[in-house]
């Protein structure tokens, strides 16, 4: 695995995230906690306190994190065919974009059953369709493909049929606004260490709780405390909130996740209508389009067949003035025989 390089805080940011985005969304508080508490004993005080504002992924955001970290090979699928979709609309190649529909429609179900699988158990059909939903955001925007491979996804992506995906607070950044993206392996931990960083491996792909999860960040560990306070201290600032605060903050969040489901659930059916409309609206455009190619044909043939009548009625009026030339000529014939018969 690639080795991480850069600057000691860089280092430790990397590390910190790579185990904090590791764990289920039921643990994540707890071991951004102690992630904190570790870095503020080294003295890391700004990565602390980057770490105590890291979003807590929501349970759909969490599966596709998993399936992501594993290295599925659906991840590289879902890259190859957005690619090759977003390629095709921009040269407007509507034969290739119908000949990808079966493929992505095929990937789109495997992202879904993967994400079930490194979720580690049975997700509901609401969590299945954020999922999904995601990974149709990823296909249509390279910028959403980036949020969604990061290994950081906070929220689930949607994506409306137009326009560019909405990636705002959708995957965890430093406080410069970097994507904060999965890494593949880091410099040795310091002897003590060695053992929770190896542990992370197993951690990332850990399942989903089928609960409400938060979209927001847990409220921030206090970092107004002396530059030189001991790390003891630090430790158990950082650790320390009631109990019955938590509890409280508990319920107020999950009231607040209950009306964010709703309002997606809501926007779903919204997104799905939209394109129903889109298809039929694209289907009514081709019927237009074939239908004036058969009115090209029909006047053509039109105008084929009035030159044709032309030509006809022109040899009918010839036909008939040498019908009555013909009998005038037989006229004054028998005329002339019936006087030399009376002669």
């Amino acid at each position: 695995m690639d080795e991480v390089t850069g600057t000691p805080e860089e280092e430790a940011l990397a590390r910190a995230v790579h185990a904090v985005y590791a764990v289920e969304p039921a643990e994540f508080v707890a071991t951004r906690k102690e992630w904190v508490t570790r870095l503020r004993a080294d003295k890391l005080r700004e990565v602390a306190r980057q770490v105590a504002a890291l979003r807590k992924p929501t349970v759909s955001a969490a599966a596709v994190n998993a399936l992501v970290r594993a290295d599925d090979p659906v991840v590289a699928r879902l890259e190859d065919v957005g690619a090759r979709m977003r390629h095709a609309q921009s040269t407007l190649d509507a034969a290739a974009l119908s000949a990808l529909r079966d493929e992505r429609d095929e990937v789109l179900r495997a992202w879904v059953a993967a994400a079930r699988e490194h979720a580690g158990g049975a997700l509901t059909a609401a969590v299945e369709a954020e999922v999904r939903d995601t990974a149709v955001a990823a296909l249509a925007d390279p910028a959403a493909t980036e949020v969604v491979t990061s290994g950081t996804l906070t929220r689930a992506l949607s994506y409306s049929g137009f326009g560019e995906v909405d990636v705002a607070d959708a995957v965890a950044r430093t406080s410069t606004g970097v994507m904060l993206s999965r890494i593949e392996g880091g410099r040795g931990a310091d002897e003590g260490e060695v053992a929770e960083d190896e542990d992370e491996e197993d951690l990332a792909e850990g399942g989903t709780e089928e609960v409400v999860a938060d979209d927001d960040a847990e409220p921030d560990e206090d970092d107004a405390e002396d530059e030189d306070a001991g790390a003891e201290d630090e430790s158990t600032e950082a650790a320390g909130e009631p109990e019955a605060d938590l509890a409280t903050l508990e319920m107020e969040l999950d009231e607040a996740e209950k009306v964010v489901a709703a309002a997606r659930a809501a926007r779903r059916t919204a997104v799905r209508e939209h394109e129903a409309a889109q298809e039929r609206a694209t289907s009514a455009a081709e019927q237009v389009a074939q239908a004036q190619r058969l009115l090209e044909q029909a006047r053509s043939a039109l105008e084929e067949a009035e030159a044709e009548q032309g030509r006809t009625t022109a040899a009918l009026e010839e036909a008939e003035e040498e019908l009555r030339r013909s009998r005038q000529q037989r006229d004054t014939a028998r005329a002339a025989l019936e006087e030399a018969e009376d002669g």
